[in-house]
């Protein structure tokens, strides 16, 4: 070996080391005098060694291959080191463009949100604590709603106390239903509650939520804990993108970071595997790489790349069995599932849920959600006024004979 070649080796050897004993020091570092979170003054040090590191092997490795006496391993060192270039160089220019349209496009943030982890659901709301979430565009509000919530981490429905509630109205769901972006006394489960004061309402829902967390919670037994009525009725109110977050797609891993119930078919059986963090952990790592990647977030790729009927498929089993729980748990088959109102075709899952038994309510062409009248502003969430009419039709519906069992 001549002695350039050794002082190649020696240089990336010791640019190695010290790069690992810098990281390792400044983990120790926040590790006893930090949050041990792996930001060290406010910057990601572990992500960014990680990053040096990475880029310190592939320069080496190709030295090493450039300078190899075998054609091939020179052209596959070159190829593989021009591919990590363009790939930087088109994941640079595509930050600079997602910079330029975030800067010509009305800034939305919000709403906060205040919440705990939780072994069955994933997440669910802070118990007992009063939560104020603002939502604005360019620093204006958009809406700014205060609820409550109990012991149990469910919004808190405010009723007329002063009525006989004898019987239970359970409202699952996301957002939708849970009630962003307007009052307590806005809510699905308060008009119920309020058009009828014969049901006490409970708010199994929130935001990010779909029917896996709505199963994960049947199937924990702690529903029947917080029901105290005998008899009643409950209600899953079903939206399109619900499937993405059965299946745990990209997207929906970037909002809630695979902190949700992971449900899965086994042949014929339905399984469940902890959570999509737990139970997925390879995919959930390069989820988490994907998510850094500008060109996939300027061109909204995302994975899978296609939803499949085998994907509401899996959503309707699960919608299926949290209806096998619902009956098993409260002696009736009052269990509905709620079609919310859509631009899209619905009639996939209405046939999958129908096949497997589920009772459906086909609501998707009550109102069009994208009306302003039904719709927040910037936001996709209901208004009063939809929620209302939602309502009102369904108080109709379960008077019809035939409706509501025992």
């Amino acid at each position: 070996m001549q002695l350039k070649d050794i002082k190649i080796h020696r240089f990336f050897f010791i640019l190695l080391v010290g790069s690992v004993l810098i990281s390792v020091g400044l983990i120790l570092l926040d590790v006893f005098r930090g949050d041990a979170n792996g930001i060290v003054g406010g910057y990601d040090v572990v992500s960014a060694c990680f990053k040096f590191q990475v880029f310190a092997l592939l320069v080496y490795a190709f030295v090493l291959g450039f300078k190899s006496k075998l054609k091939f391993i020179q052209n596959l060192s070159v190829s593989v080191f021009m591919v990590f270039i363009t790939i930087l160089l088109l994941e640079l220019i595509a930050g600079f463009v997602l910079k330029r349209m975030a800067a010509n496009s009305p800034k939305i943030e919000g709403p906060t949100h205040s919440m705990v982890m939780d072994d069955v659901l994933g997440y669910k709301p802070t118990p007992n604590e009063s939560h104020t979430g603002v939502r604005t565009k360019d620093g204006q509000i958009i809406y700014k709603i205060t609820y409550q919530t109990d012991a149990n981490s469910l919004r808190i429905t405010p009723v007329d106390s002063s009525k006989i509630r004898n019987r239970y109205a359970q409202f699952f769901g996301c957002s939708m239903t849970f009630g962003e972006g307007v009052q307590s006394n806005e809510t699905l489960p308060y008009y119920f509650a309020k058009f009828d004061s014969t049901y006490k309402p409970y708010n199994f829902a929130y935001s990010g939520y779909g029917p896996h967390q709505m199963l994960a919670r049947l199937q924990s037994n702690s529903v029947p804990g917080i029901v105290k009525e005998k008899g009643g009725i409950g209600f899953y109110i079903y939206i399109g993108d619900h499937v993405n977050r059965v299946i745990g797609t990209l997207t929906n891993y970037s909002y809630n970071g695979g902190n949700a119930p992971y449900y899965h078919k086994v042949g014929n059986e339905l399984k469940h595997d902890g959570t999509f963090l737990s139970g997925r952990r390879l995919r959930s790592t390069i989820f988490n790489i994907m998510l850094k990647s500008n060109i996939l977030k300027l061109f909204k790729i995302g994975y899978p790349f296609r939803i499949g009927e085998q994907d509401y498929a899996l959503t309707a089993d699960v919608m299926a069995e949290s209806a096998r729980e619902y009956k098993k748990q409260f002696g009736n088959d009052n269990f509905y599932v709620i079609i919310y109102p859509t631009t899209n075709d619905s009639s996939l899952i209405i046939r999958l849920l129908k096949e497997r038994g589920v009772k459906v309510i086909d609501y998707s062409k009550l109102f069009n959600p994208l009306d302003s009248k039904y719709a927040i502003p910037y936001d996709e969430h209901p208004t009063a006024l939809a929620n209302q009419i939602l309502i009102k039709q369904l108080l109709k519906d379960i008077v019809k004979p035939g409706f509501m069992s025992k």
